[in-house]
């Protein structure tokens, strides 16, 4: 294929991104006294010093403009037994199903999930115009850790990740 052909039309691309594997994360703030969330699968390490996060939200997403008017946000990096939580942040229609007291934190800081694999509170630093998405770039103040297996993204669907077996 030459390098010097026409970019891509964006269905083509969609398609290319669909085959880009990542882990999944809830992102979560308040609007409010209304606790907001969505589930992003474009989350990446930033840096560890400072601990730093980034991640992409489309500018059309119904916490877009929540998030970006907070402080504060809420990162739980999902497992695979938390695939149920993770489509229930993806569908608009289970909206009414979030934040359920038994599966999250609301009392203090951004909502907490109480699953996932690691869970951050983090500062909101910077986000930056990145035409029909915002990049965000957040700092964690406090974070957790537990184990398992990661639940990720790929060809449009979530999958759990096996381990690898032990020699």
């Amino acid at each position: 294929m030459p390098y010097d052909a026409a970019p891509p039309v964006p269905a083509d691309f969609k398609e290319v991104l669909a085959h880009l594997a990542s882990g999944v994360a809830i992102v979560s703030c308040w609007d409010g006294d209304t606790p907001r969330g969505l589930l992003v699968s474009s989350i990446t390490g930033l840096s560890v010093e400072p601990p730093r996060f980034l991640f992409c939200v489309r500018k059309e997403a119904a916490s877009h403009d929540a998030l970006a008017a907070s402080a504060a946000c809420g990162v739980a990096l999902l497992g695979a037994a938390d695939e149920d939580e993770a489509l229930r942040f993806a569908s608009s229609s289970r909206a009414a199903e979030r934040f359920a007291p038994d599966r999250w934190r609301l009392e203090e800081g951004p909502p907490a999930y109480r699953g996932g694999l690691a869970t951050a509170h983090c500062r909101i630093d910077s986000i930056a115009d990145a035409g029909s998405h915002s990049i965000f770039i957040v700092t964690a103040t406090a974070s957790a850790l537990t184990s398992g297996p990661p639940l990720v993204a790929w060809n449009r669907a979530l999958r759990a990740l096996e381990p690898h077996p032990q020699p």
